[in-house]
């Protein structure tokens, strides 16, 4: 009974995350409140703060859920080839995959939340924070000569770098026909940066 009843909660859950997941891509930040995700999910308020007090832990655990779905991925990538195939591998997945309606759409929105809530701007830190943990990991292998604050301005400056394509490449933009070629220049400039850069080691 009580592995029915974890079951349960646990789907319903799901469920919420997915409604607030698809709410925010659909109508946006400024649309995007606890009382209409609760009617997204077809549940009512109380509700959804039973399983979810306030719209910070909503938010934290869909990032969560979000960001699981990428790091299965990396960690699929690390399973295969060199660090220097893995890393470009990885590169490739991250700016592709910007090129889908619901990446365009999903992660400006985030950003636009964060820049009216200031909780909502750490749980998007911690979020990139494990991307760029598993890209540090990568480099490192790429070139051990490389300091542990080296590796960090590294996967920082690279995941934001890519991060700033969206705006260019995402989903119905003007030069998403470029994607090929955007991951082509991205690939070589960094593994030459990884490899060959001089990179600040304060």
């Amino acid at each position: 009974m009580k592995n029915g009843v974890y079951s349960k909660g646990k789907s319903r859950i799901n469920d919420i995350l997915d409604a607030a997941h698809q709410l925010l891509i659909d109508a946006g930040y400024h649309n995007f409140s606890m009382r209409k995700v609760a009617d997204a999910a077809g549940i009512k308020l109380g509700n959804l703060q039973y399983y979810f007090p306030s719209k910070s832990l909503l938010v934290s655990a869909m990032l969560d859920k979000t960001i699981q779905v990428y790091l299965d991925t990396f960690d699929e990538i690390r399973t295969h080839g060199s660090p220097e195939e893995q890393f470009q591998n990885l590169i490739k997945h991250v700016i592709t995959d910007l090129t889908s309606r619901e990446t365009t759409q999903f992660f400006p929105e985030l950003w636009s939340l964060s820049n009216h809530e200031e909780d909502i701007t750490v749980h998007m830190d911690q979020m990139y924070a494990k991307y760029r943990s598993i890209l540090g990991d990568i480099i490192a292998d790429m070139n051990p000569a490389l300091s542990p604050k080296q590796v960090e301005k590294l996967s920082l400056f690279i995941s934001a770098s890519v991060e700033g394509h969206t705006v260019f490449i995402g989903h119905n933009k003007p030069w998403t026909k470029e994607v090929d070629n955007i991951v082509a220049m991205a690939t070589q400039s960094f593994t030459w940066l990884v490899e060959h850069g001089d990179i600040p080691k304060r």
